[in-house]
């Protein structure tokens, strides 16, 4: 039976409840705490963080300061201090050397001036050159070694430093490295793989090289050259399959002539 109300309830396995709800055991707390006898809080002393003043409370917990007014000042305080340790850490003072004004500037930035307005002040040094293709005066920096003054004068230097020097042996090396001629050794000559309209097959390096010494292979007329390459090699190039993937229409036979693999 419920010690609040009397109303009769059957309590949980186990369970020591000596009420029927939840309101019932509020008010029964209530009563409990109406019959304990009053214990008065103990007394402690505190010294103000802020102003120093001595003061007493019975309240619980740590107490720093005195009032609460203390309390926003002490805060402000700290604001305060952590703010000026990190512009310490953080910040240098500088002298403008336009106009003399201290000023501060954040570490690593390496400003020297203290606005824009003093900085387009400064004085930038400046290296007179003249140029050696028109003779005229131009400023570039000492770094730069520049000894033109514009894009046509340098390309003008260009040509005239190539033509001042012999390339006599260089072009007659040419003529006999095999790597630069129509051979097989050619630096750029790939292997190939053809099947003649007689069904034979031929394979080789060099397809400007395979037509030059096959004449007997194909028409006159189409062994004549255009920029040092036969037009029947120019044909024939379009059946090799580095080709095919470039072409929209894949060519599968030139005259006969088709691809071996």
């Amino acid at each position: 039976m419920c010690i609040i109300c009397g109303q009769e309830f059957t309590p949980a396995p186990k369970s020591a409840a000596r009420t029927c709800s939840r309101d019932c055991w509020i008010e029964l707390v209530r009563r409990n705490s109406l019959n304990q006898p009053h214990r008065p809080r103990k007394v402690r002393v505190f010294t103000c963080a802020f102003c120093g003043k001595v003061f007493e409370t019975d309240a619980p917990g740590t107490h720093r300061t005195c009032s609460p007014e203390c309390a926003r000042k002490q805060h402000s305080k700290k604001i305060k201090e952590a703010a000026a340790a990190h512009r310490a850490e953080h910040y240098l003072t500088k002298t403008c050397p336009i106009c003399g004004k201290v000023f501060e500037t954040q570490r690593g930035r390496n400003r020297t001036y203290c606005s824009r307005a003093c900085g387009s002040k400064r004085e930038i040094p400046k290296n007179s050159e003249i140029c050696v293709i028109c003779g005229r005066k131009f400023f570039a920096p000492k770094s730069a070694n520049r000894k033109t003054c514009s894009q046509q004068c340098t390309k003008a230097l260009l040509t005239r430093s190539a033509k001042q020097q012999d390339l006599t042996a260089m072009r007659e090396g040419a003529k006999h490295c095999p790597i630069l001629q129509s051979t097989p050794q050619h630096f750029r000559a790939k292997e190939w793989a053809l099947r003649a309209p007689d069904g034979t097959e031929y394979r080789f390096k060099n397809l400007n090289h395979f037509v030059r010494t096959h004449k007997e292979l194909f028409p006159p007329e189409l062994l004549r050259e255009h920029h040092c390459t036969p037009f029947i090699a120019t044909r024939l190039s379009a059946l090799a399959p580095w080709r095919q993937e470039k072409r929209a229409k894949q060519a599968l036979s030139v005259l006969g002539w088709t691809w071996a693999d």
